[in-house]
């Protein structure tokens, strides 16, 4: 193995290695080849299951912490034994496609002033059956868009550069699950970022991982990314309301709400969309012109294509769209808008005149 490895995929373990061995190989079998594995130990105690690990392959290299320092320690340790600028972070519950170091580093090659980059997953279930695909934000733009609501990467899809990492502050070693949430936020100021549109890794749903046995108020863990992001924007952070959090969540991942549930969520993102479109973004490329048309015309199509229930928050919808795009899909909007007004008139007209006939 080479001592400057072109890439170093680190994967740390504690408590659950039902899946260490496949996960392991998933990167042992990869397509690229110019890689090493540090594995981090964090305190499991369990040295022959390591050792053999370690003998496995010769480009595992292994790290043990005496004691369980908890995720963003045990990552923060294997980082800096890894002997690549290029890091790949791997979870002991995952699988990777063979060619996700392939695409990730070749991503990262093409483009200098990319520094994180991740990709869509599969997701599967402790008996590796999959249950569809989860697509993520793309282009840079999108991922700063995300992050104002909602992680915008899966942690075990991710490469990064160790210069970013660092300038980030690394990982918070406070933060006991939200790590990887808190170290895109914090690296996001010093490079452009990305996800692959294709499915690299299967993303397993571990019902003993650590983001299911710490399920509960997960958001309130990351309030303060929100909060300060926002007010970047010149706008209060206001969306302390898990259900109205939800919603906007599911329908900016692709779910349609129900239209009396429509309004508010459609309110919300609407006034962060006017304001991070007039705002100004670091590293600005030639794509991002055409990121935002698209990121904008796509929210209103679908806005009017699933108006809300209440006439009141259908017009101030509309009003909010117009702000933002005067497009022909407005139009139709208007027009829409028009007949349902009419005919709110007419049925009102209707009402009035039976009560008077009895």
């Amino acid at each position: 193995m080479s001592d400057h490895p072109q890439a170093s995929v680190v994967l740390t373990v504690y408590n659950d290695l039902r899946f260490l061995d496949a996960a392991v190989d998933s990167i042992l079998q990869q397509e690229f080849r110019d890689f090493e594995l540090v594995i981090v130990d964090d305190g499991t105690g369990e040295d022959a299951i390591f050792r053999a690990l370690e003998h496995r392959d010769p480009r595992v290299r292994l790290v043990v912490n005496p004691m369980n320092l908890g995720g963003a320690a045990a990552a923060n340790r294997g980082i800096a034994a890894a002997r690549s600028e290029i890091i790949v972070r791997h979870d002991a519950d995952d699988v990777a496609e063979p060619e996700r170091l392939g695409r990730l580093i070749a991503a990262l090659a093409d483009d200098p002033q990319l520094g994180l980059v991740g990709s869509a997953v599969t997701l599967i279930d402790e008996h590796d059956q999959m249950h569809g695909v989860q697509r993520m934000p793309a282009t840079d733009l999108e991922i700063r868009w995300t992050i104002l609501f909602h992680n915008p990467f899966y942690h075990p899809a991710v490469a990064f550069r160790r210069q970013f990492f660092e300038a980030a502050g690394e990982y918070r070693v406070d933060e006991i699950v939200s790590y990887d949430h808190y170290l895109w936020f914090d690296m996001l100021p010093f490079c452009r970022a990305r996800n692959l549109t294709e499915p690299l890794a299967r993303y397993r749903v571990n019902p003993r991982g650590l983001t299911s046995v710490n399920s509960r108020n997960p958001r309130n863990r990351t309030h303060s990314i929100r909060e300060t992001l926002w007010k970047r924007l010149g706008l209060a952070y206001d969306l302390y309301d898990d259900a109205l959090a939800k919603d906007v969540t599911q329908w900016l991942r692709g779910q349609e709400l129900a239209p009396e549930r429509r309004g508010a969520a459609y309110r919300v993102i609407l006034t962060l969309l006017h304001a991070f479109l007039a705002a100004a973004r670091p590293f600005k490329c030639v794509e991002d012109a055409e990121s935002a048309r698209r990121l904008a015309s796509d929210i209103i199509a679908r806005m009017v294509a699933n108006q809300p229930a209440r006439m009141r928050d259908a017009i101030k919808i509309f009003q909010a769209c117009w702000k933002i795009s005067r497009s022909g899909t407005l139009t139709g909007m208007a027009e829409h808008l028009a007949d349902r007004y009419r005919s709110v008139r007419r049925a009102a007209a209707r009402r009035f005149l039976r009560l008077r006939l009895r």
